[in-house]
């Protein structure tokens, strides 16, 4: 069975989709809009853990970037629910950052000039 590659760009836009749809919910009932909020960041998680224990060997230059973003957004997921910190916003600009790393550097597209850095 072969394995379907998931777009990185559809992914970070599947998450801003839950996000919207966690802010209606919140709309709504705020403490359900809140857990909505931090679940939403959960499939771009699973996949980029998947993604860097698949393939810790052949790491290109823009994954070893996309890692301390991926670090970044788990330490203040991390944060948020241990209450050091309450800032929403700070999730969102790094999930921007991601996207665009994602839409700088496509990995069909990158070649030797990847590696050599």
């Amino acid at each position: 069975m072969t394995s379907k590659k998931i777009s990185e760009r559809k992914l970070i836009l599947f998450t801003v989709a839950l996000l919207i749809v966690s802010g209606i919910a919140r709309l709504i009932s705020y403490k359900v809009g809140v857990w909505l909020f931090y679940l939403s960041f959960l499939p771009i998680v699973l996949h980029r853990v998947n993604f860097y224990l698949r393939n810790y060997k052949n790491l290109l230059y823009v994954d070893s970037i996309r890692r301390y973003t991926l670090g970044i957004l788990l330490g203040m997921v991390v944060l948020n629910f241990i209450g050091f910190q309450n800032v929403e916003f700070v999730l969102l600009l790094i999930l921007a950052i991601d996207y665009i790393i994602v839409a700088k550097y496509p990995r069909e597209k990158l070649g030797e000039q990847d590696l050599a850095k």
